[in-house]
């Protein structure tokens, strides 16, 4: 144990006792009903608090899963891609040719026929 830690503790134990002591003063000088009210106070942002953090966790969790649902579908389409790469060039072409052709055209979607 370093002397830095005896002087950190030192001081924790130094804080508690002020706070414990301006408790009882304040008990002393303003009556329960003003501590209750800070007790009451003190429990609701807590409270309001970890429903925060809660929250906080439940989003993390359905950002996670999002995020993984879309590296997976994007693994996929290169999976996809890299088949459709290894075929031979002439059948690369003829492929993507199909594709084009089978792709509906969408320039003329707004014009008359």
């Amino acid at each position: 144990m370093s002397l830095d830690t005896i002087l950190a503790a030192g001081q924790a134990v130094a804080a508690a006792h002020t706070a414990v002591a301006q408790v009882i003063n304040a008990a002393l000088f303003y009556g329960p009903g003003v501590l209750a009210l800070t007790a009451a106070v003190a429990a609701f942002r807590a409270c309001a608090w970890a429903a925060d953090r809660y929250h906080q966790l439940l989003q993390d969790r359905a950002d996670r899963r999002i995020y993984t649902a879309r590296a997976f579908r994007l693994c996929r389409v290169a999976d996809n891609a890299n088949a459709v790469m290894a075929n031979p060039t002439d059948d690369l072409n003829e492929y993507l040719d199909n594709k084009l052709a089978a792709t509906p055209d969408l320039a003329n979607e707004g014009e008359e026929r």
